[in-house]
């Protein structure tokens, strides 16, 4: 039987997907600049203003990552540690 997902946590699951697809296309984006940058050939211009974007990307990148860090401690700071005993 297929376990039900409350609403909230159906919402909140959706969320998450969200935030991973956004930070795979961020991240997938970041990486095509840095590929024509890699590949020579542009302008100064050009160069700057890739190089600008490629800032930006960094940033929402590092924000991504560090709400994601602090999700997780959240998380572990919730659960309950107790070591396992050897006889389980």
């Amino acid at each position: 039987m297929a376990r039900k997902i409350p609403q909230g946590d159906q919402k909140q699951s959706d969320e998450n997907v969200e935030k991973v697809e956004s930070y795979d296309i961020t991240f997938e984006k970041l990486k095509s600049i840095v590929e024509k940058m890699e590949t020579g050939g542009l302008s100064l211009d050009e160069s700057l203003t890739l190089f600008e974007e490629g800032v930006g990307l960094s940033k929402s990148l590092f924000s991504m990552l560090n709400l994601a860090e602090g999700r997780v401690e959240e998380l572990l700071s919730s659960m309950e540690r107790t070591p396992f005993s050897k006889g389980e």
